[in-house]
């Protein structure tokens, strides 16, 4: 962040609602964090390729700020956490959640790494959970537990006055508190002396929509962009030759501009689609089908069948080719 630039820490907290500085518990762990500053730190930097649009997304939503920093509980922010129960991505869906919400994951893609789609699915899933508990702590910890045990729970202590004074699974009662912790120290981390890392308040990166597939690869290197750049943007991408599933891209604004200007100017068909799914072709001077197929990532022998052509054929100048 350039120096003097405004912090997107005070937009959070303005739109805090659920965090109490006076809760004994959630003090405690503010003050366990605090003990580990670096650590801390650490962990909130790593947030910064998404937490601008995860705050965006939070405030559309009208839901409390604090669940803008979930992923800092349940993924470190680390896009590329994996749980011994196999939940994965900044939000932590195992397999079965993911795919209930939409989140499929194939060879090439795993939606719930994917920034934009598993913070919409996750986002979902809360306000969900918010509408059959009508309670944003108990929406937090149904997203733990699950929503028939913390039913069950609920039914089974029917004394229990509110959010605090539930008896819950250790992992869920740490979940939540710890979610507040971490909220209290965003909001008063002069009173516990740490300090947050420098992440602007504005949009440091872009999103391109992707109308189709794309072999992101071929792209990349027309646009003159770094494959890595894209897998640390995008690390729900397996293969970068094959974008199938993944409907937004998430670049730097400057790498942005130039992959929009590239996927304008051609159409990077993934690889193993035959041509006639993505283009038409119309044979200019010179061509060769040898050339042709090299351009578009395609085999010779797809172009022929599907063209009704033979091995002898000879391809002239205006002729279409699909």
């Amino acid at each position: 962040a350039q120096e003097n630039e405004p912090s997107i820490w005070p937009r959070l907290v303005a739109d805090m609602r659920l965090v109490d500085d006076e809760q004994p518990e959630v003090r405690r762990w503010a003050a366990y964090y605090a003990r580990y500053p670096d650590s801390f730190q650490r962990v909130l930097a790593r947030a910064q390729p998404f937490l601008w649009h995860i705050v965006e997304a939070v405030e559309r939503r009208d839901m409390p700020a604090e669940i803008a920093l979930l992923p800092a509980v349940e993924s470190g922010f680390d896009p590329h956490a994996r749980s011994p129960q196999q939940a994965h991505g900044l939000w932590q869906f195992v397999p079965g959640t993911g795919r209930a919400l939409g989140l499929h994951t194939t060879r090439d893609y795993d939606a719930r790494r994917d920034l934009v789609a598993s913070t919409e699915a996750a986002l979902d899933y809360l306000q969900d959970l918010h509408e059959r508990f009508h309670d944003w702590h108990l929406a937090l910890a149904a997203y733990n537990v699950g929503s028939a045990r913390l039913t069950t729970l609920l039914r089974s202590q029917p004394d229990a006055a509110d959010f605090w004074s539930l008896n819950l699974p250790r992992e869920t009662h740490e979940h939540v508190r710890r979610l507040m912790g971490i909220a209290l120290l965003v909001e008063m981390p002069q009173a516990f002396g740490v300090s947050l890392p420098a992440i602007p308040d504005r949009k440091t990166t872009e999103l391109i929509a992707l109308e189709r597939p794309v072999n992101l690869q071929r792209a990349a290197h027309r646009a003159g962009i770094d494959e890595a750049l894209i897998r640390a943007y995008n690390p729900g991408l397996q293969n970068l030759r094959n974008s199938s599933g993944k409907k937004v891209l998430v670049l730097p604004n400057a790498e942005a501009a130039r992959m929009r200007a590239a996927l304008a100017s051609e159409r990077f068909p993934p690889e193993g689609t035959a041509a006639r799914n993505v283009v038409v072709y119309v044979v200019q001077p010179g061509d060769s089908l040898w050339q042709i197929a090299r351009r578009y990532d395609v085999r010779v022998r797809d172009i022929l069948r599907h063209n009704g052509l033979t091995d002898a054929a000879i391809i002239r100048p205006g002729r279409r080719i699909e």
